[in-house]
């Protein structure tokens, strides 16, 4: 089964950067994938779902096609001080992998994101952003970073690197305004699926997110929660594959 890492120059970023592509077996000629996009959380990069879930047998099983880009620690956003990650994994990074690989659909109905911690905020800021290009996002740990603490040194400076000052709410880095600005909009709204374990150090985060989405209906929003498990893998695994059960794939 083809499992591939590819280096590529990114015309946003203004330098090589990795991302793995898994392919099923046994493609017919013309055939047109669906796919899934991949975040990593983030002290992890885009090797991380390969080492840790039966990824390759879901492609093989569910014949479907996924794209794992590496973006660091941005949190998949276009950096306040670095780089303009948001724009390379939601408008650059899809239209590279669509033109290189013809098997791939570049149909909106065909692509989805799903990520974990920080690429589960990752993969909801990328669909709110990019509404006409993925159908639906699986988001597993995945708060909203305009309610994250950012009280201690560390942290502050992890918050002006990626996002600057001001609140959160009231700008592009907050997941809530972004579905706000959407509900305004005249456009199709990705699906959600959002999910936490009842044991994750974040999970008051993740229910402020559930609670936004609960209250305002114009989003196909969906939430689960396993009590017993917390911010790991092994909640992360298994929410994968409620996420294709999610989808029917």
């Amino acid at each position: 089964m083809p499992v591939m890492n590819i280096n590529l120059f990114s015309i946003t970023l203004r330098y090589g950067i990795d991302c793995m592509v898994v392919l099923p077996e046994n493609l017919k000629k013309g055939e047109k994938l669906k796919c899934l996009w991949l975040y990593h959380g983030g002290s992890g990069d885009h090797t991380a779902w390969l080492y840790h879930t039966p990824l390759v047998e879901l492609a093989e099983e569910k014949h479907f096609a996924a794209v794992l880009p590496n973006v660091h620690e941005s949190c998949f956003v276009n950096m306040n001080i670095g780089d303009a990650f948001g724009t390379f994994v939601g408008k650059e990074l899809p239209s590279v992998i669509w033109n290189m690989f013809a098997c791939i659909s570049g149909e909106r109905q065909d692509n989805y994101i799903a990520g974990f911690s920080n690429g589960g905020y990752g993969c909801l800021h990328t669909a709110l952003s990019y509404p006409q290009k993925f159908a639906g996002v699986g988001a597993f740990s995945a708060g909203d970073k305009a309610d994250s603490d950012f009280s201690s040194p560390a942290k502050q400076k992890s918050r002006m690197l990626l996002f600057g000052e001001g609140d959160l709410h009231e700008n592009d880095y907050g997941l809530t305004h972004l579905a706000g600005k959407l509900l305004t909009e005249n456009v199709d709204k990705p699906r959600i699926f959002h999910a936490c374990g009842g044991k994750d150090p974040w999970l008051m985060q993740n229910h402020i997110l559930r609670d936004y989405f609960t209250a305002h209906p114009g989003f196909d929003y969906t939430y689960d929660e396993i009590p017993e498990l917390g911010h790991e893998w092994k909640f992360w695994n298994e929410e994968l594959k409620r996420f294709l059960d999610f989808l029917h794939w």
